[in-house]
């Protein structure tokens, strides 16, 4: 696969016209077996092996619920996301400085996220898209296991936490400790498990 300098900006956006062919291949993988068969003449050598997961903006949490609105931190220990837009259109605004300007996506596009990038997601129709994580080194990296970490005291609190958004639009993940010392700062937070929303309890109606 061809090396792709960092830009300025966290993230790279290659048109679909000027998405490779072998690029797409890989990214589409779904048997390792049939990539072996198709593409033994290229000396890939994790890609070989490599499965690419897919993710469906659907599943993903957004606020307000199905507005296809959330924000996104790309502060893995990845050096570079990268993947290949199959379904759907999205634009992303930059958050940092460095982030650049706004931009477009859709399907047939490759994006690169490098580390660092963090961004509002605004995606107009349902999005799939194929992943995988960079190394520094350029090598395919293991699928990070799923996590948020609290922003006030840093635990890991992916079994269970609230997401708050402030008045000033600033949104913070916090875990159920940190979350029960101020409750009253944090009043409106959203309970989640495993990143997903925790529906209201039904209240009971009196008789």
């Amino acid at each position: 696969m061809a090396t792709v300098n960092k830009p300025a900006s966290l993230v790279t956006l290659i048109p679909a016209a000027e998405v490779s062919e072998e690029f797409k291949a890989i990214a589409a993988t779904n048997s390792p077996s049939s990539f072996l068969t198709q593409w033994s003449q290229f000396s890939f050598r994790v890609v070989l092996a490599a499965t690419w997961p897919v993710w469906d903006s659907k599943t993903h949490p957004q606020k307000p619920k199905g507005s296809g609105k959330f924000s996104f931190d790309y502060s893995g220990d990845y050096d570079t996301e990268r993947v290949l837009i199959t379904k759907g259109r999205a634009t992303l605004t930059p958050v940092n400085p460095a982030g650049g300007d706004a931009i477009c996506i859709e399907s047939g596009d490759s994006v690169y996220f490098h580390r660092g990038f963090k961004c509002n997601w605004k995606v107009h129709s349902p999005m799939l898209k194929h992943y995988a994580y960079y190394g520094d080194d350029g090598e395919l990296m293991p699928e990070p296991e799923p996590g948020i970490t609290c922003d006030i005291c840093k635990a890991g609190c992916f079994v269970e936490s609230y997401f708050h958004t402030g008045e000033d639009g600033t949104e913070l993940d916090l875990c159920p400790k940190c979350f029960k010392k101020d409750v009253g700062k944090y009043s409106g937070a959203e309970k989640q498990k495993f990143g997903e929303p925790v529906p209201a309890p039904a209240k009971r109606q009196k008789k």
